[in-house]
């Protein structure tokens, strides 16, 4: 299963302080409407809250005001976000969520069964970059308003094979063209290069433990996910080629009926053929007849036609 880390502040315009304010959050411009675009993909979304809740009752009241939010505004927008992971450290804690280790990363990777080397991070600093190599995802950085030189001190970015988006919304765009390159391939694109530790500062380095705390907004899809796409894929196909079969139906009923109408203007026909174009019935009662008719069979078939396809594969 793939899946796309979005760092908070890549969808907030400003992080309230408490939950006071938080009736006053808003998301950055366009991006209810991205989520909204996403949403249609394979992609399981995780939104990433790296700022330290604490364990004071009125600090996670603070933050679940604040996530409830962000939440309530991408529904609002026609988006979909399927999973939540928060630290529930203190500021003060040696965390390992997030800041100096990728454990959100690994933390969902475990629970959820994900491959990192197919996901995404959309990140909007240096460090989140650096994290997301650790594990092999793919990051993507969001300036949103700042510059590469304001993030990285006047320094070239290093590593440096990783997109740069000017906002979220290139960053989606991103996403969703590798995506469809994956699709076009055949197979998934080769996981991004993992940063190599100096081997004594790696045998040095302590990670401190970490417990993120991951709450599912959506299923998660199981083993049949990719079997459940490959069926989706094969529904909307169909979909257009029943729509191209019905087009070609239609333009073949009016050329013959175009043929029809000129011999029976020009050609006697024999007797039988009078009543078995139902010429006794006026044409107007005659044609609602055909229509009501053709309405009947036309439904009668789709219904069939729909049994085909598993009930999950329709829902979605």
């Amino acid at each position: 299963m793939k899946a796309l880390f979005v760092k908070r502040d890549c969808l907030l315009q400003v992080a309230p302080a408490d939950a006071g304010e938080a009736a006053g959050m808003q998301l950055r411009p366009g991006v209810a409407k991205d989520l909204h675009i996403l949403a249609a993909q394979d992609l399981y979304i995780i939104v990433l809250d790296a700022t330290p809740c604490g364990t004071s009752a009125e600090t996670q009241a603070a933050e679940e005001g604040v996530m409830q939010r962000m939440l309530d505004l991408i529904r609002e927008g026609g988006g979909r976000v399927d999973a939540l992971l928060q630290c529930p450290h203190r500021s003060e804690d040696a965390c390992g969520c997030w800041s100096a280790h990728p454990g959100f990363l690994y933390a969902a990777a475990a629970q959820l069964e994900l491959r990192l080397d197919e996901c995404y991070l959309l990140c909007s600093e240096p460090n989140d970059v650096n994290l997301a190599y650790k594990v092999g995802c793919r990051p993507v950085l969001v300036l949103d308003g700042h510059s590469i030189g304001d993030l990285y001190g006047g320094h070239q970015p290093e590593p440096r094979d990783f997109p740069i988006a000017r906002d979220f919304h290139s960053a989606v765009r991103f996403v969703l063209a590798e995506e469809e390159a994956n699709q076009m391939w055949g197979h998934p694109r080769p996981p991004s290069s993992v940063s190599q530790l100096d081997d004594e500062v790696a045998k040095a380095e302590e990670t401190p433990e970490f417990s993120p705390t991951l709450r599912l907004l959506s299923p998660v899809p199981g083993k049949r996910g990719a079997l459940v796409a490959s069926l989706s894929q094969l529904n909307r196909s169909a979909s257009r080629l029943l729509v191209l079969f019905v087009f070609g139906g239609v333009w073949l009923s009016l050329g013959i009926a175009y043929i029809l109408t000129h011999l029976y203007r020009v050609q006697p026909f024999p007797e039988f053929v009078w009543y078995l174009t139902l010429q006794f019935i006026p044409r107007p009662v005659r044609g609602f007849l055909f229509i009501v008719t053709g309405v009947i069979v036309v439904v009668v078939s789709l219904r069939a036609f729909v049994r085909l396809f598993p009930n999950n594969t329709r829902r979605r």
